[in-house]
């Protein structure tokens, strides 16, 4: 599934760019059913999830046993700060995304990453407009000028950016970035 070699990329960069020994903490924002932090959770780091969705949010209480809090990051103070804090396929659901960044500035713990997923409108048009990376609910498209771009404008570092077409045969734009 995407959620296997997203999980498997990240857990390649933490042991690249991460100190070995450390606990490894997460925040994903928009997280769905919970299958993205629960996989991380198999990998034995500590997983904080935030969905707008509480029956989403419920089933990974109870089921998944995941720290979960219902509603939407913008509008929520979230004291604690993580190692990792992810938004998968989150950020052009929202009207301003840099302010979402900037604000999850704030939860990221020193020398803490950022990882984005968005959908990759360039890799996609080529195949045509009514691909499910321009469906009505996204508010923005983007290419890797423009991640880098939005990233740049909301105080971080880009450390990696690539693209990749997944096996649902999404075209997606990936990126692992660092606060200035």
């Amino acid at each position: 599934s995407d959620n296997y070699f997203r999980i498997k990329r990240i857990n390649s960069f933490k042991k690249k760019y991460y100190q070995k020994n450390k606990k490894i903490s997460l925040l994903d924002i928009g997280s769905g059913l919970g299958v993205f932090p629960y996989g991380i959770k198999k990998l034995s780091w500590k997983c904080a999830s935030i969905d707008p969705d509480i029956d989403s949010v419920l089933h990974m209480k109870k089921d998944l046993k995941i720290k979960a809090i219902c509603g939407d990051f913008k509008n929520i103070r979230y004291k604690q700060r993580f190692i990792f804090i992810t938004l998968n396929k989150v950020l052009e659901h929202i009207d301003n995304p840099i302010k979402i960044l900037k604000k999850a500035k704030n939860n990221l713990k020193k020398n803490g990453f950022i990882y984005i997923e968005v959908p990759d409108a360039e890799q996609a048009s080529k195949i045509g407009k009514s691909r499910e990376e321009f469906f009505i609910d996204h508010l923005h498209v983007f290419s890797k000028k423009s991640l880098k771009l939005m990233c740049k404008n909301a105080g971080f570092k880009v450390i990696k950016i690539g693209r990749l077409l997944e096996p649902s045969g999404k075209f997606t734009l990936y990126s692992f970035v660092q606060s200035k």
